[in-house]
């Protein structure tokens, strides 16, 4: 399994329509994509944004990062963040749930 790290700033007062329109616009998009396992997301106190996004595989978190679905689905919260998002890729080797 690979971790898909999204990170961003948002701009003040924003979290709350960040937020809903991920949750409207983006996640269909994942839950619709070949490899999609689960994400979270994150605000931080500041306005951070972070995503953990699992895919079964790099080549699955690769192809959602290129698909034309993705990139129409994050222009509805492109202009409440900061520039663009900054995205990092690993392999899970170890992951605990209750």
């Amino acid at each position: 399994m690979y971790c898909m790290i999204a990170r961003n700033q948002m701009k003040p007062g924003q979290v709350d329509a960040v937020v809903k329109a991920l949750e409207k616009d983006v996640v269909p998009v994942m839950k619709n994509s070949p490899g999609f396992r689960g994400a979270y997301m994150l605000a931080g106190p500041k306005g951070e944004y972070t995503a953990f996004v699992l895919w079964e595989s790099r080549a699955d978190a690769d192809a959602y990062v290129v698909s034309p679905e993705r990139d129409k689905a994050l222009a509805g919260v492109a202009d409440k963040l900061e520039g663009p998002m900054k995205l990092e890729f690993g392999e899970v080797r170890s992951a605990v749930t209750v």
